[in-house]
């Protein structure tokens, strides 16, 4: 993936965010055992250089969940995903060392949600991207001026460790594996943004890998903050997208907004253009 940042003069005008994105539709999957076949090869083929990762036990011997490992969930597209065992037990194990202790809410539509849908393959906690957050939209890293916890699965916190047990798919193993550190960077969907890093480096070093994405599934990333001088500590989830639908997509976002501006007057604005297009294209947009 490649990053062009452009600075650009615009007149009277405050650019928000813009997102292009071409996707494509996703294999026609009908049963867990093709599922995980696709997967596996996919893993085998070019991150892990062996065939099997993903059965349908993890290693605690928790049952797959075979509904999502065929269709998913609405928040993944109905593409597969693989998760494991109950999403009680798990939502509960999330919350043994965190200052709320709710496990199950209702969502906009009242659709109760818990807060994971079970387990990894490795044994971490599965996050559920739909449950509903603990604190108002409106409290966010920007808004806290928050800073991203560097390296996650390295960092001695409580909180922290009990979601994060294995370190299968952080930069350096996969530096090894695959010769990039970024290997799953371009699949995570509105990764934390660099002004809110607390120690430099690029967006991999921030977000731990739950799940790794495949050809036609989804994968999942979690990331934490610290606020109030470091009093506090939160968490976000990241979806990873498939990389079927990586390879055709560009997505534009505006580095830092100016509050307001006068009529007339020059704004400056820094873009960051991301494009995951392997070969030149040719392409309609204006």
């Amino acid at each position: 993936m490649k990053k062009y940042i452009i600075k650009i003069l615009i007149i009277s005008l405050l650019i928000q965010v813009i997102n292009i994105t071409v996707s494509t539709s996703s294999t026609n999957i009908k049963t867990v055992e093709e599922s995980l076949d696709i997967a596996n090869k996919y893993l085998q083929e070019n991150v892990l250089g062996y065939y099997g990762y993903f059965k349908e036990t993890n290693i605690n011997g928790d049952e797959i969940n075979e509904v999502l490992a065929v269709k998913g969930t609405p928040a993944f597209s109905d593409m597969p995903i693989f998760v494991y065992g109950s999403e009680e037990r798990a939502s509960i194990d999330a919350v043994k060392k965190g200052a709320i202790k709710v496990i199950k809410r209702p969502d906009e539509e009242g659709i109760p949600q818990y807060r994971c849908l079970g387990y990894t393959y490795s044994g971490d906690l599965f996050a559920n991207p739909v449950f509903p957050p603990d604190y108002p939209s409106s409290q966010n890293v920007k808004t806290l001026n928050g800073r991203w916890v560097k390296e996650p699965w390295d960092y001695k916190h409580p909180y922290i460790q009990q979601w994060i047990k294995q370190r299968i798919f952080v930069p350096d193993r996969l530096l090894r594996s695959t010769g990039r550190r970024d290997f799953f960077a371009a699949n995570i969907v509105d990764g934390p943004e660099p002004q809110y890093f607390s120690d430099g480096g690029s967006v991999e070093d921030y977000v731990h890998i739950i799940q790794p994405p495949t050809m036609h599934s989804w994968g999942l990333g979690i990331g934490f903050y610290f606020h109030n001088n470091g009093q506090n500590l939160r968490y976000k989830t990241f979806l990873l997208m498939p990389f079927e639908m990586l390879k055709k997509d560009i997505s534009v976002q505006a580095e830092s907004i100016p509050v307001g501006a006068g009529a007339e007057r020059k704004v400056l604005v820094g873009i960051n253009i991301k494009s995951t297009f392997t070969e030149d294209e040719t392409t309609d947009y204006e």
